[in-house]
């Protein structure tokens, strides 16, 4: 599961969907591109693993010392109403809580790629009801067994959506007989999704015939499911113009999942291809600030 940089401007069209603000508590990722070697997927499962631990033990349990066994002593966070280290995180923890009460992390999707994991969660006080609390978009690099560096993304879920999807559930699912994708179709998958986006953001409507199951499944609050609504959507977007080069974010590919994460927007976007067609879409848009 190769990871690759991606422009943030791949971002735009779900800006224009959610109306999203400017303001970000996020900075750009200033790393360059791995060249290393693609880890196994034991090591990636591995990474999962551990980033898991930091929901389902650190946060479920407000077990603080299980937050200083993951988290390397110069952690660094984007959010920069956080500091780093295991202060930061359990900071954050403990931030969330104070403003959700009772608060449950639940876990939606999860992806590892290389030394990336991503983490699409729901925090809410009741979490059966998925039009309520937070949406959650956690993106981790682990390295050596311990997280090193972590950028977040929030957005306050609404009571309703245009779809009637949640921001959470998954809409379609695999027949129980359909393979797990192997390394080489997860990066297919990677290609066909950025690919896409990527001309679309560029305002290039022709794409979606091309590349969207005319079934899509959409999750963004604002718009409703089929390629329809996201071609109106293009015939009323202003486009923008490209971002600079030099502005990046990171995609993941595992399994049939592809995430765009892009810093300057705030906007992580995931999407599911299917047989070749991108046929689910959730996005996280950051809350203005």
């Amino acid at each position: 599961m190769n990871y690759r940089k991606t422009l943030p401007w791949l971002a735009a069209v779900a800006c224009f969907a959610t109306a999203c603000g400017t303001g970000s508590p996020t900075t750009p990722p200033t790393a360059p591109a791995s060249t290393a070697a693609r880890p196994s997927s034991p090591s990636e499962e591995g990474n999962k693993a551990l980033v898991l631990r930091l929901y389902t033990e650190a946060f479920a349990k407000n077990d603080t010392d299980v937050v200083k066994q993951l988290v390397a002593a110069d952690y660094i966070q984007h959010d920069k109403s956080v500091p780093g280290g295991a202060d930061g995180q359990i900071k954050e923890f403990a931030d969330l809580r104070a403003k959700i009460p009772g608060a449950v992390a639940t876990v939606k999707h999860i992806a590892a790629d290389g030394d990336l994991v991503a983490v699409h969660w729901h925090a809410s006080a009741t979490p059966t009801n998925e039009a309520t609390g937070e949406a959650k978009a956690d993106l981790y690099r682990v390295t050596d067994g311990k997280l090193t560096e972590h950028w977040t993304i929030t957005q306050t879920v609404p009571a309703k959506t245009a779809s009637g999807n949640t921001l959470f559930n998954d809409a379609y699912r695999s027949p129980k007989s359909t393979p797990t994708p192997s390394e080489t179709q997860e990066e297919t998958n990677r290609t066909l999704a950025v690919t896409a986006y990527r001309k679309l953001s560029d305002g290039d409507p022709t794409v979606i015939d091309q590349h969207w199951d005319p079934r899509y499944y959409q999750h963004n609050p604002l718009i409703t499911n089929g390629t329809g609504p996201l071609k109106q959507l293009m015939q009323q977007a202003t486009q923008p113009s490209p971002a600079s080069s030099t502005r990046f974010g990171n995609t993941l590919a595992d399994g049939d999942l592809v995430w765009v994460f892009s810093s300057d927007y705030s906007v992580a976007d995931i999407f599911r291809v299917t047989n070749g067609k991108i046929l689910e879409h959730w996005d996280v848009v950051q809350d203005s600030q």
